[in-house]
This record gives C-alpha cells, structure tokens and sequence, in this order.
C-alpha cells in the first residue's frame, strides 16, 4: 500500500473528526497502525472546507535540517552527545553563549515580562562544553564522596542535579538557567517571574524542562529554572497537554500527527515521519523539519499556514 494513500486516510480522519466537532483549536489523532506510519496524506481538510487541498510533493534537502538545530533533541543519560558535538550559530550574550534562535526568544520573552511588570530575570547559564560539564559533574562527585558517598552512590546521586558529560543539553545551546537573584533554587518557581514562566514561556518556544510532577520521567530533579528552547508549535503542544519532551517525541511518533486550526481555517500540522520526503498543500506558507536525535532517522515536520500567528494565545492575538 502506498504511503500517499496513508496521508489520504489521515486526512480523512483529520476531517471527520473536525466536521464533528466543529471549529476545535487542537486536536490529536489516534494511531493509525504501523503500516500506515509508512504512508504521506495526499490532502489536507479544513473544517469548514467544502473541497481538501491538493498536495503535490515537496521533498526536503538534508542540508535543510541544520546540523546542529537539536531543536527537538532529546538528551540525557541514555542520549548522549559526542565530545565532538560544538553548535553552530552561537551568540554572546552578556558573556554567555547560547543558541541563535534561544537568544531571540529570550529577548522577546525578557521583554513581554518587563511589559507585564515582571523585572529582573536574568541569564545564568546556557551553553557548555563537553569539558565543561565533566568538571562541575566531577566536581560534585567529589563533593559527595568527602561527605561519605561511595563513588557509585555518588555518581548516581549527582547525576540528579548535574548531568555527567554528553548527558547536559546545555551542550546544545538550547538551554537556559535563569534567575532573579543569581541563586538557582526550586524556590524560584514560586515568585512571579517563575510562575510567570510556567504560563507564558512556552508562547516564546520555552518549555520548563524538568517539572516537579514528572521527576519518575526524566530522572531529573525539579527545576524551575532551567529552560529548554523547542521552538513555539512544539513548547505549545507541550504545554497543552502537559507533557515532558520524552512524552511529546513519544506520542508524536505513536500518533503520527496533530493539527492546530485556528481562525479562518489556518493550521499547523505536526506529523512524524521516518522521512524528509512529505506532501506539502499549495496553500502551507512554511515548512520545516526537526530531527529527533543526532541520528537523524526520525522527524517531526511542520507545515503551517500563517505560522507562527496561529500559536499565540488569546491573550497575544
């Protein structure tokens, strides 16, 4: 069976759905079956739409995917980065360096607090080097050991609050520990600014990476603080269904793909794909792939109408 006539039953599903339930902001779909996965749909419905958008094809360079956008790169323990891996397009910001992209969302999201009378947040750490993070890991192995731990224990034990080295996404320059006081603390979540955060970063493409209800999942332990920059389709998704990153790669590959409709029937599909071969309707005015590792053999493509306007919550619009 051929992989445009998968994309032609999800689109049929996508339609009968909406039809159904009307004018919906999200919604997901069910997995379609593993022979499906292998399948690109061939038209897009609207929900109001009288007649689905035609498809042609639209195939998407390697060199489209930039080797190191690591926007969706899930890294840990069990996902480690190469001593070699150095991002490109870093900038300095007040001496610290961070990704591009990490560095614009930052500023327009510094600045929405400021407009809202949230003042003094503040840039602690972004990027590091693989032989950066080896030294503060070690360093507080050592700290453990002197206080009775043997090195075992204290490996495991520090690895809950520094991650050894490959394991810190730090390293992809995509991750932010922030404060307004210098101190990294939980108890930043509770002042304005870190509740502020846990509402309204993800509008900028912010996601809060380690909540504190979530711990079993990410084997990491509560931190307000600490940001991770996915970019705004995805750290919304997230945000509505409340959902680590592990979840998210997770059920994006279960579900194969999820539609955001907005006003006037435009949307944003997120579908997973194995792939950077997919369809793209005439009317998509971006399109763009993340990869889910290093590895690139996985993908989440996006294809939008009037992105990014559409994620921008009522509050924005």
């Amino acid at each position: 069976m051929s992989f445009k006539y998968y994309l032609s039953t999800i689109t049929l599903f996508i339609g009968m759905f909406f039809y159904m339930l009307g004018n919906c902001s999200a919604i997901s779909l069910q997995p379609v079956g593993k022979k499906a996965a292998r399948e690109t749909f061939a038209s897009l419905t609207a929900p109001n739409a009288a007649e689905p958008l035609s498809c042609p094809q639209v195939v998407f360079a390697e060199s489209s995917i930039p080797e190191d956008s690591g926007l969706l790169w899930l890294v840990s323990r069990d996902n480690r980065l190469s001593s070699c891996y150095t991002p490109t397009n870093l900038v300095d910001y007040n001496g610290i360096k961070l990704h591009d992209v990490a560095h614009k969302a930052f500023m327009e999201m510094q600045a929405a607090m400021v407009a809202n009378k949230i003042y003094g947040l503040k840039l602690q750490s972004a990027y590091r080097t693989y032989d950066y993070q080896h030294t503060i890991y070690s360093k507080k192995v050592q700290e453990l050991m002197k206080s009775g731990y043997c090195q075992q224990q204290a490996e495991t034990t520090a690895a809950q609050t520094v991650q050894p080295p490959g394991a810190s996404e730090h390293q992809l320059g995509l991750a932010l520990d922030v404060s307004i006081d210098g101190k990294l603390t939980q108890a930043f979540g509770e002042t304005e600014a870190g509740i502020w955060l846990q509402e309204n970063c993800h509008n900028y493409g912010f996601i809060i990476r380690y909540p504190g209800s979530k711990t079993e999942i990410t084997q990491i332990v509560y931190e307000p603080w600490h940001l991770r920059y996915v970019g705004t389709p995805h750290a919304t998704i997230m945000k509505k269904l409340d959902m680590t990153l592990e979840e998210y790669l997770s059920y994006i590959k279960e579900i194969q793909a999820y539609v955001h409709w907005g006003e006037d029937n435009n949307y944003c599909l997120i579908m997973y794909s194995d792939t950077l071969q997919v369809q793209l309707p005439p009317e998509a005015i971006t399109a763009s792939a993340s990869s889910f590792n290093s590895n690139k053999n996985e993908f989440a493509i996006i294809i939008c109408k009037t992105y990014p306007d559409i994620w921008k919550t009522d509050a924005e619009n």
